[in-house]
């Protein structure tokens, strides 16, 4: 599978290069997505880990407080959540923009969305974090992550 960045100026070469590629197979397959962002692959792959990470750390006694007195003492607690985990790692490995709000996953929306380079690096992060606890994750053959971490290995 080939990957191109096309714009304005370099419109026509991408087309020339598409007609080659039909001469030689009939069919392809053309995706397209803003350079920027990256594809949902990514996001959602952030979102099955969280939901491990939550659960390897509700295992081992994580609670998130749902009632804290005014001295601090903590009185309600619940389990630890893949919602939590996705709050809590997004901030820790994805960061925050000069203001201190955390970076997004969205695609749109007010919040200052993360880069595919920002994503690929929280997900390393990620996966360094869980490799060190002894936490398995699901990481798919073929996946924007597996793909770009290839290409990152080169």
């Amino acid at each position: 599978m080939k990957g191109y960045q096309v714009s304005n100026h370099n419109l026509q070469d991408f087309i020339e290069e598409i007609q080659k590629e039909l001469a030689e197979d009939k069919l392809i397959i053309v995706d397209s997505q803003p350079a920027g962002t990256g594809k949902w692959g990514m996001a959602r792959l952030w979102r099955a880990w969280m939901a491990t990470t939550a659960k390897f750390m509700a295992q081992n006694g994580v609670t998130m407080p749902l009632m804290i007195a005014n001295d601090g003492t903590i009185y309600s607690k619940r389990p630890f959540n893949a919602d939590d985990a996705h709050e809590l790692f997004t901030r820790q490995h994805l960061g925050v923009d000069k203001n201190g709000v955390r970076l997004s996953w969205a695609k749109s929306g007010k919040k200052r969305k993360a880069t595919k380079g920002e994503r690929f690096n929280a997900l390393r992060k990620h996966e360094i974090w869980c490799s060190d606890r002894g936490i398995i994750l699901f990481k798919p053959r073929g996946s924007e992550y597996d793909n770009l971490e290839q290409e990152q290995n080169k």
